[in-house]
């Protein structure tokens, strides 16, 4: 369970970019739990934490970087009934346009141990499986008390419309990401993207555990992966530290003639990333909700063929999705088009089968295509195939052999003698997938013999008995 983000000055570590000084991170929050909750310093070994674990959703009030208070925009009369001074502005969570792997068992939807209204124990019927939810709800998104743990290794990306020129380098965090559970000294890398997928600026990766605790809360942590979610005893009541880290556009070397290349934002999961949200400050980011929200796109090889998933939280106007494939990661092509719910705000799942033309490492993309004829790309997901096993029966023979061939481009068979002489042979061109008879075979002598068969280059050699 890992992940955050702040403000500050960046240092570069072997290749590793590692917060440094207490100035980069978040070193107070302040909730509305129970109508007002403000964290500790996350200094001092933490010896300065709010003892008051929150155990429920808690939206984001105000959080501090480098000594200043920015509020969140979410509720700032409670920060003036405090007494407090911050700085007013307003943060919103990033919607999520796509996440590019599965949930294995270990990815947990964390939810604070009161949400279900259940102490200490699961609720029925459990909280609805939908992680994309959980990272955008509450006012402006900035629920703390809800997320996702253990977020599969893969890319997950938000949308972005466009960036304000001048909010680069104004000392006001354009980005803030939060981590919730408990961190391990894997990083995960963030960056900015252009429409093509490159990087604007440079990517930042961030060890968490370099990032000090603000506060706590307590969680039951339920199974992601199960469609109807279970909570084990070991996960449920739980306490969970709670880390910020926030940035400027500068932080990511974003150049004035950089910025309006800028369409999205994109993080590299270790496999142990731990959100609530990522969120943007609305005076910085221009977002527009995207109309289908993509919450897993995955592949996997069947043989020789391709099997792609995917699911979305929600639709809005979908027309279709086209599968498009590459050989070589960047020239793309169509290969299938399978049509979407059209507006729904229920879950889907979808799925498409593809043989590729010969085995090979490929890559996949979806391009989802509104009912208005604009199209938005999906994160890239690689898939190697291999040949697909060739069988031969039977193996002690008399009148004939078969041989069950998978579709190949190109098929060549040989029979050998025990010393390698060619007695017959066949080439095929295009051929399907099929059993194919090999007859006249009654006048060999009894004996040894071996049937060499090359598929699209790649050659097999199979013993079989005449008697």
């Amino acid at each position: 369970m890992k992940i955050t983000f702040t403000i500050g000055f960046i240092l570069l570590l072997v290749g590793v970019t590692r917060a440094q000084t207490a100035t980069t991170y978040v070193t107070e929050i302040v909730t509305d739990y129970n109508g007002y909750w403000r964290s500790g310093t996350g200094l001092d070994l933490n010896a300065l934490l709010n003892p008051t674990l929150p155990d429920n959703s808690q939206l984001l009030l105000a959080f501090m970087v480098n000594g200043q208070r920015f509020a969140t925009g979410v509720n700032n009369q409670v920060l003036s009934d405090k007494g407090l001074s911050y700085r007013p502005t307003r943060y919103q969570a990033l919607p999520v346009a796509g996440l590019s792997s599965t949930f294995t068992g270990n990815t947990k939807v964390a939810l604070g141990q009161l949400y279900d209204k259940v102490d200490n124990g699961a609720s029925t019927p459990p909280p609805a499986n939908n992680f994309a939810q959980y990272l955008s709800d509450g006012a402006q998104g900035l629920d703390l008390g809800t997320g996702v743990a253990n977020l599969p290794a893969g890319t997950l990306t938000f949308a972005i419309n466009s960036v304000v020129q001048t909010a680069i380098g104004d000392g006001t965090p354009d980005v803030l990401v939060t981590q919730i559970a408990s961190p391990d000294n894997l990083g995960d890398q963030y960056q900015f993207l252009d429409a093509a997928g490159a990087t604007v600026g440079k990517a930042l990766t961030i060890i968490f555990t370099d990032v000090p605790v603000v506060g706590n809360w307590t969680a039951d942590f339920y199974e992601a992966s199960q469609t109807i979610m279970g909570l084990l005893g070991s996960f449920t009541k739980t306490p969970r530290p709670l880390r910020l880290w926030a940035a400027d556009f500068s932080a990511f070397n974003i150049a004035a003639s950089d910025y309006s290349r800028i369409k999205s934002f994109q993080i590299k999961l270790s496999g142990s990333s731990d959100q609530a949200f990522v969120a943007y400050n609305a005076n910085a980011l221009s977002v527009t909700p995207l109309p289908v929200t993509l919450t897993a796109f995955a592949g996997v090889a069947q043989g020789s063929a391709v099997h792609l998933t995917w699911q979305t939280a929600s639709e809005r106007d979908a027309d279709a999705f086209v599968v498009e494939a590459s050989a070589d990661g960047r020239t793309y092509a169509p290969v299938g088009r399978v049509a979407a719910a059209g507006t729904t705000t229920q879950a889907q799942r979808y799925a498409f089968g593809y043989q590729p033309p010969q085995p090979c490492l490929g890559y996949y993309r979806l391009r989802q295509v509104d009912q208005d004829s604009t199209s938005h790309y999906s994160p890239v997901v690689a898939v190697r195939t291999r040949a697909a096993a060739v069988a031969v029966f039977p193996s002690v023979f008399d009148q004939a052999l078969t041989v069950r061939l998978p579709a190949a481009a190109s098929t060549s068979l040989a029979l050998l003698a025990p010393d390698g002489r060619v007695l017959r042979q066949q080439q095929l061109a295009g051929s399907p997938a099929q059993d194919l008879a090999l007859p006249g075979l009654a006048a060999l002598p009894p004996g040894l013999y071996l049937l060499r068969v090359v598929l699209d280059g790649q050659a097999s050699l199979h013993r079989v008995v005449k008697w």
